[in-house]
């Protein structure tokens, strides 16, 4: 049996406690960096990865409100005005749902990275 180990050249940064982002209602050790087409609904997405794939570290940039990932299909044409910014994007891309603090939907491309606390936690 062979396992396949993954190494991701990133930095989780401290947890935000500037009065611009919100308290983690999470317990931030339960974390986990993740594709964007790894998250499973009940997931709270933490952080984005957004320099991912650049040359250098990259460094976690903690949203303002952490949400809880629903998964549904990606629909570039939905008309949300969210999903229309990745129609041109070069790959798979997915969908990490619409119930989040924006109430739009909240396309990713599906190789980008993202720190989250599973649902399991």
């Amino acid at each position: 049996m062979h396992a396949t180990i993954e190494f991701l050249p990133v930095i989780v940064t401290n947890v935000p406690d500037t009065e611009d982002q919100a308290p983690l209602l999470v317990d931030p050790a339960a974390a986990r960096i993740v594709r964007a087409d790894q998250i499973t609904a009940g997931d709270t997405v933490l952080a984005s990865f957004p320099n991912w794939g650049q040359k250098g570290m990259v460094r976690a940039d903690y949203f303002n409100d952490q949400y809880e990932a629903h998964p549904m299909p990606y629909d570039p044409t939905c008309g949300c005005g969210s999903c229309a910014t990745m129609a041109d994007h070069d790959g798979p891309v997915v969908n990490l749902g619409d119930t989040n603090p924006w109430d739009v939907c909240d396309p990713w491309a599906a190789g980008d990275l993202a720190l989250i606390v599973p649902a399991a936690a």
